[in-house]
């Protein structure tokens, strides 16, 4: 049951206080006041035992640092460790009633989670020496109120550097996953796997940072938040039915129309929990498309996922479009006459395939495909071959057997033909110049899915530098019918996994600034 929470720092402040107080105003008993003030005397030994058990020492003891996610400043967590195994540690705030078997949890995480992630992403960092993955189990201060999403775990990047005392966020030096003790156990009753599916989520994190670290990048969120969602697949807790029932609008309350509209390269920071889960949704649907078609295995395909966090060959890691491309045509089930012999072709055809797929729509022999060049040019594309290749994977299949419907809107490039199909409207390119759209159709023409599938070219460096309004808009790579948003750029994300209404999702990253060097931890 979702409820309010009042910030624990306010609340073991305001007690120590008082715990002060407690050698100068009522230790020393005035003898005639012994016997009226006992009971105050009780009540106050009561605090100050509360105080004792609720503020943590994290400067010399055992305890752990945490984020208070609404002030974005650490607090010290009094923990007790409930269980200890070769590769995990699990640790629990003490006082914290967690209706859940930890112990179990410890095993699962180090038999099955732990060995499965570290072979399709590498070994974790080992900052403290200790050999051990530390999760701490608590209540995460998040300001949630009943029927409103909340973290229920996270990643803090701020451990990976050692601890600076005058800074407000402090760091444990230490590889650490937060876990929330509340909501998230109480949502078990719905999703069986949410605590663990979320402990291997936050797990691609902490192995991904230390490599964006020595790269100097800021990995695209979409790449990132959709690794960690095929992360809790690959550990064993998938597939994410509830990020495919939002891909295809099947929950409509919480994802009308689906992923119809949403853009995937450029994430909006709207805090809107229907934008949140459509972004997340089609981050998941396209990098498990991905990682499938990646290798006819699972050791090739984890090895396809393990050279987009640590490198390839040449030290190409995926911190944007391109780079997973390039990392996809590496791979030897990529083929080039089938998917292109650029990233830039590659990702037009890979995100064409998908959307068609999942729309129901079968004449890829026939993808026209539209340019945003003045004159404005078509040229019909056969992915028939790619189609037939590349299918969609076992879990993704239920998109096939329950598509999502596209959905024309206004000012859309788009206008109704006859029943149940669309055409191009080219006099609105004159002022939405799209490079790259394509439309594919269903056997009898009947219905068409018209998708972006670019970015731009001109942009060696990075598809993240967007510039004048066109070029945005020609960067941007779309869904279905509608336009995306724009999202800012240039932050170390914070990952938090929440949800909504008990059911499963992500939350925006919270930014933290980029380190100056990789021995700070300047936030």
């Amino acid at each position: 049951m979702v409820r309010d929470r009042i910030p624990k720092t306010w609340i073991s402040g305001w007690f120590l206080s008082i715990c002060f107080l407690l050698p100068f105003s009522f230790c020393n008993i005035i003898p005639g006041l012994q016997k009226q003030e006992s009971n105050h005397n009780n009540l106050l030994l009561g605090l100050a035992a509360y105080t004792y058990l609720t503020s943590g020492n994290c400067e010399t003891g055992g305890d752990i640092w945490a984020r208070n996610i609404q002030t974005q400043t650490s607090y010290c967590v009094p923990v007790e460790l409930v269980a200890s195994q070769p590769n995990v540690e699990v640790y629990r705030q003490k006082n914290l009633s967690v209706n859940y078997d930890l112990q179990a949890f410890a095993v699962e995480f180090n038999d099955q989670t732990y060995p499965k992630l570290v072979s399709a992403f590498g070994a974790p960092s080992d900052v403290d020496k200790n050999g051990k993955i530390k999760i701490l189990v608590l209540d995460i201060i998040d300001g949630a109120k009943a029927n409103t999403s909340y973290v229920a775990g996270f990643y803090d990047p701020i451990n990976y550097f050692p601890d600076q005392k005058q800074s407000s966020l402090r760091s444990n030096y230490a590889e650490v996953l937060y876990l929330d003790g509340k909501e998230l156990i109480d949502s078990l009753v719905r999703d069986p796997t949410a605590f663990s599916s979320t402990a291997a989520h936050e797990f691609q994190h902490l192995i991904r940072y230390p490599f964006m670290v020595e790269t100097r990048a800021t990995d695209d969120l979409w790449i990132n938040e959709g690794t960690s969602e095929v992360a809790s697949d690959i550990a064993g807790f998938g597939p994410q039915k509830y990020r495919i029932e939002c891909y295809r609008g099947t929950d409509s309350a919480r994802c009308p129309n689906g992923a119809n509209g949403v853009s995937l390269l450029n994430w909006s920071n709207q805090t809107n929990s229907s934008t949140i889960l459509k972004q997340y949704a089609l981050a998941y649907v396209y990098m498990r498309y991905i990682y499938d078609i990646s290798g006819s295995t699972d050791a090739e395909r984890n090895s396809f996922f393990k050279k987009t966090v640590q490198g390839n060959s040449i030290g190409i890691r995926a911190g944007y479009a391109g780079q997973l491309m390039t990392v996809l045509r590496d791979m030897p089930a990529y083929n080039s006459g089938l998917l292109g012999a650029t990233d830039t072709e590659a990702f037009f055809r890979t995100f064409i395939l998908l959307m068609g797929q999942t729309s129901a729509a079968t004449n890829f022999s026939n993808v026209e495909r539209v340019t945003a060049t003045s004159p404005i040019t078509t040229s019909i594309v056969d992915l028939s071959g790619a189609y037939t290749m590349y299918p969609l994977g076992s879990n993704l299949a239920d998109l096939a057997t329950t598509p999502i419907v596209p959905v024309p809107v206004a000012n859309s490039v788009l206008t109704t033909g006859s029943a149940n199909s669309y055409a191009i409207n080219f006099s609105n390119f004159s002022t939405l110049p799209y490079m790259n759209i394509a439309t594919v159709k269903n056997s009898g023409n009947t219905r068409t899915v018209l998708a972006w599938g670019a970015y731009s070219a001109s942009s060696t460096s990075s598809i993240r530098e967007l510039t004048a309004t066109k070029e945005s808009a020609e960067s941007r790579y779309k869904s279905l019918i509608t336009e995306g948003e724009r999202s800012e750029k240039g932050a170390l994300p914070l990952c938090g996994t929440g949800f909504i209404n008990d059911e499963f999702h992500n939350v925006g990253s919270i930014p933290v600034e980029p380190p100056a060097s990789k021995n700070d931890n300047t936030p």
